[in-house]
């Protein structure tokens, strides 16, 4: 017989901006934990299935580094790289329905601290 080996599905979080986006990601990371993902903060390496980042969206230059980087991963979401991309924090919450015209490779932008990943909501909205 043969059986199935359980891997956990791999989450890249990138954190931008203020030390705020640092505890905030932090929570987002063990809630992560907490519903069987395998987390990684700021991998160097591409090996994450889902990537999250976490934005700024308030000083002109985290402004645009966060756009940079949602490029970034936009662009390796195209290439196959990445399963799935989901964006939250300031810029996600003041921009978010430019953002979303934008850059339509983004699977979700969301503002962390009005949702909280539970068994229930994290696998549909992680899940590819």
């Amino acid at each position: 017989m043969r059986t199935k080996t359980y891997k956990p599905r791999s989450v890249n979080v990138v954190t931008l901006g203020c030390s705020k986006n640092l505890v905030d990601s932090e929570v987002l990371m063990g809630q992560l934990v907490a519903n069987d993902f395998a987390v990684t903060h700021e991998a160097k390496r591409g090996n994450s299935e889902i990537v999250i980042i976490n934005t700024c969206g308030f000083i002109d230059n985290a402004k645009q580094e966060s756009i940079d980087t949602i490029l970034h991963y936009a662009n390796q979401k195209q290439k196959g790289k990445i399963d799935k991309l989901i964006v939250t924090g300031c810029l996600s919450e003041r921009y978010k329905p430019e953002l979303e015209k934008e850059i339509s490779d983004v699977d979700s932008f969301f503002w962390h601290t009005r949702f909280t990943f539970t068994p229930s909501n994290t696998r549909g909205r992680l899940q590819t």
